[in-house]
């Protein structure tokens, strides 16, 4: 994938906001710095302003996810903001051309594929999707799969269990799926856990219904300080390090998204280095998107 670069202060990989359980502190400033990893790209001039001027104040990019109808204006607006757009294509994963779909993407110059729904009679990891899976990491690009319920009440094909399953078979696909399993959030903890590949966001409703519980998240997410013992992956990292930030949500909610996520990070704990990696470096990381120390 094509490197792009972003100049980023060494004070700015850090939060001017440290905290511990015993101590929780409200971790109101904004990141320094900013990946969205889930936003619905929409094929108008007024939003695409919108994004622009508040993804801008905000040090921000995204990963803007572009239905098939709009992959030619969407992979303009791509690459006319390379600094602020990293473009996934939302292919449907049961139309016929699906292949075609995949590599038509990868020949525009997408970097990702979703967001990706199971919606029919097949579960993700039925062998009906392996070839989507097989030259998604053929051709080195992540894929955000969305995982529990949907707005339509549909939900029984997307648990986060199967997305281990693909996980496990494919390990050098990289999967960051949406909403952290909503709401089999047990299992999509062990999946994440036992899968290096695998990682989740915790866009949608989950942060929302659970405002007056920040630190419920630290049951699933459970394992930092059992890192190195018995049943735990050799390759384990701090539980935190497999979330990553996403809005799922218009430009102009970008803030509340920030701050709702900060509230659940100050109650869990999770330290400063983390955070960056929550907040950006791991999409960043995923995506070969180099950061400078320097400006």
């Amino acid at each position: 994938m094509k490197s792009r670069l972003l100049f980023l202060s060494i004070f700015a990989i850090s939060f001017a906001v440290g905290c511990n359980r015993s101590g929780i502190k409200l971790n109101t400033p904004t990141p320094p710095f900013i990946i969205d990893s889930h936003v619905h790209y929409e094929a108008s001039d007024t939003w695409e302003k919108s994004f622009l001027e508040i993804y801008t104040r905000y040090n921000a990019m995204a990963c803007l996810l572009m239905s098939m109808k709009d992959l030619d204006r969407g992979i303009q607006f791509a690459e006319a903001h390379p600094d602020r757009v990293i473009p996934y294509a939302a292919i449907e994963i049961d139309s016929p051309a699906v292949i075609r779909d995949i590599k038509k993407a990868k020949s525009m110059g997408f970097k990702g594929l979703g967001e990706l729904f199971a919606t029919n009679q097949w579960n993700y990891d039925d062998p009906k999707y392996d070839s989507i899976w097989i030259m998604a990491e053929e051709l080195g690009m992540p894929v955000a799969p969305h995982t529990g319920i949907l707005s339509n009440g549909l939900m029984a094909r997307m648990r986060p269990g199967y997305l281990a399953t693909i996980a496990s078979k494919y390990p050098k696909l990289v999967i960051h799926a949406a909403h952290f399993g909503n709401p089999w959030y047990e299992e999509a903890g062990e999946a994440t856990r036992r899968n290096a590949n695998l990682y989740f966001d915790l866009s949608g409703s989950s942060l929302i219904k659970k405002d007056n519980d920040p630190a419920f998240w630290l049951q699933f997410l459970w394992w930092t300080p059992y890192l190195g013992k018995s049943h735990m992956p050799k390759d384990a990292v701090p539980a935190f390090e497999k979330i990553v930030f996403a809005s799922d949500e218009g430009p102009e909610e970008l803030e509340a998204n920030i701050i709702r996520f900060n509230k659940m990070l100050d109650a869990c704990g999770v330290s400063e280095e983390t955070r960056a990696k929550c907040y950006g470096l791991t999409i960043a990381r995923i995506h070969g998107i180099q950061l400078s120390t320097s400006r």
